[in-house]
């Protein structure tokens, strides 16, 4: 860069100077337009400020419900949890009974020792399909 002289740096700053004014030259807004402007972002500021309050009263309104359904939905655990456990006794007590039923439902085979008699045998006698019928003359009749 070459070394200037005072008087060159004058004039570039007063050049500086003559196009800053007239980027300052565009249109100014009168009082009125700035009141307009004023009062137009105070009714939108307005409206979102009221917008607000009503998301913030819907949001409120929406974490009680959320609340009572996390209430409603722990209850129906715990009330599942129980419920759960009672099954499993009573499928326990129900698996007991019929082992208790079965027990008692098992075919034994009669034995007059069990009600107090000393048979002479011990089982019950069949007949014998080919055995011939007794006569009146073998049982003893006699006419």
């Amino acid at each position: 860069m070459e070394p200037q002289n005072l008087s060159d740096l004058l004039r570039q700053e007063v050049a500086k100077q003559s196009q800053a004014p007239s980027k300052r030259s565009r249109h100014q807004p009168t009082k009125a337009e700035l009141e307009q402007e004023l009062a137009t972002l105070k009714a939108a500021l307005a409206a979102v400020e009221a917008e607000k309050m009503a998301q913030s009263a819907q949001i409120e309104q929406l974490q009680k419900e959320l609340q009572r359904w996390r209430d409603r939905a722990q209850g129906l655990d715990s009330e599942l949890q129980e419920l759960q456990t009672r099954h499993q006794a009573l499928v326990a007590e129900f698996e007991e009974a019929k082992a208790v039923i079965r027990q008692l439902t098992a075919p034994r085979p009669y034995r007059f020792e069990d009600v107090g008699f000393k048979p002479l045998v011990n089982e019950i006698p069949t007949p014998n399909p080919n055995a011939s019928p007794l006569g009146d003359a073998e049982i003893g009749w006699f006419d």
